[in-house]
């Protein structure tokens, strides 16, 4: 699989030594050609927003080099997850909101080995399949959160008429269709038509997203994602426009880089609100 080369610029120890120990002298010589290429650090994104310096966390400069430090396949299956569209709705589903990214992946794991993801599958084997404890070490189990809830929803999806016909080559179409299902909002259905798509027309503001945003400064600190959510998908989207940046990909990454560092991020929250 090819790797993205971002036309702005690329770390070539990235893409040409990614199995191979990397000097650290030449990294920072590769790095410093990189940083000697931002803008000064005074000179505004956004209106209001000023770049920054990329070893501060968090400033647009910091994310531009976060970006600049990754690569992605230049495939327009980069983030997809699953093998069809039908299986990465499962999925999404039983990954949305209130449950862990790692919960989702064992759930939806339970539901591809005991062949649950197919048209009349009975509510009662859904519900089943998410009542179970799940094992997840030697000794430790655990359970899933609003079983009842997600397997009426699945479920739901499952034995709609229209399977046959999802829209699945056109990411607004696409979301639209999604926005239909039960159990499904604005995020869900933008996580699954980004994934599915590789969409740079969308963006899933998760919790780790909307905090991202409002330290660096492209969110403001009070927000509804409830009743603004299109209106805070376009300030996601025209950030990564004027950072030079794919909205997709940098979503990726800010997603993991907030999750790992949740506690720092909710530390600075407290701090600046």
């Amino acid at each position: 699989m090819r790797l993205q080369t971002n036309h702005q610029l690329t770390l070539p120890w990235v893409v040409s030594k990614p199995h191979t120990d990397i000097d650290e002298t030449d990294l920072w010589k590769d790095l410093n050609q990189v940083i000697k290429h931002f803008p000064n650090e005074n000179q505004e994104l956004l209106p209001g927003l000023k770049w920054g310096v990329c070893y501060q966390l968090y400033t647009p400069a910091f994310w531009k080099l976060q970006y600049l430090l990754n690569s992605f396949s230049v495939e327009k299956n980069a983030h997809r997850i699953s093998a069809n569209i039908t299986e990465e709705i499962v999925l999404c589903i039983l990954g949305g909101y209130g449950i862990p990214s790692e919960m989702g992946i064992i759930a939806f794991e339970r539901f591809k080995n005991e062949n649950l993801i197919r048209k009349d599958i009975s509510l009662e084997r859904v519900s089943s399949a998410l009542s179970r404890p799940f094992q997840i070490s030697k000794n430790k189990y655990v359970k899933y959160r609003f079983a009842n809830q997600k397997a009426k929803y699945i479920h739901n999806f499952l034995n709609r008429n229209d399977l046959e016909n999802i829209p699945e080559h056109d990411d607004l179409s696409l979301r639209k269709w999604l926005m239909t299902l039960k159990g499904i909002g604005p995020k869900t259905a933008s996580w699954i038509t980004r994934n599915w798509l590789r969409s740079e027309r969308v963006a899933i503001l998760d919790i780790h997203i909307l905090r991202a945003g409002m330290i660096t400064g492209f969110f403001s600190r009070k927000i509804n994602i409830v009743t603004e959510y299109y209106d805070l998908e376009t300030q996601y989207l025209n950030f990564c426009h004027f950072l030079e940046v794919r909205p997709s990909d940098m979503d990726a990454i800010i997603w993991s880089y907030m999750k790992k560092n949740n506690k720092l991020a909710l530390n600075i929250l407290s701090s600046i609100t």
